[in-house]
């Protein structure tokens, strides 16, 4: 879900393998994106690690130029804030239907929503 999420922004992300990160290109946001004051990776980090409420690492930290729009996005934390919600998660039918996982979609969702 955090990936249709990516690709419903408009961004470029590969789909998951596995581990718990999603590598993201907002380059097709820039225009967007500037319209908000995020010009660089670093600026985009501080917008999305504000929005989300955890860090949201830029790509010039993994060796990308700071003018890439790139950003390593933690999916774990979907999974819940304590080991007991990470437990249900990892053993639910459908994840999806517990309210911490909905709750937290919702948010990694209205990330690049209109500003606050």
């Amino acid at each position: 879900e955090a990936h249709r999420a990516v690709l419903g922004w408009g961004a470029v992300a590969r789909p998951p393998q596995a581990g718990r990160h999603l590598y993201a290109d907002l380059g097709p946001l820039r225009a967007r994106l500037a319209a908000r004051g995020v010009t660089d990776s670093l600026e985009l980090e501080e917008h999305l690690s504000a929005r989300l409420g955890a860090p949201a690492p830029g790509g010039h930290r993994f060796g990308d130029e700071l003018g890439a729009l790139r950003v390593r996005l933690d999916t774990g934390s979907l999974l819940g804030a304590d080991p007991e919600q990470q437990r249900q998660a990892l053993t639910a039918a459908d994840p999806l239907e517990l309210p911490h996982i909905a709750a937290a979609l919702s948010i990694f969702r209205a990330a690049l929503d209109e500003p606050r």
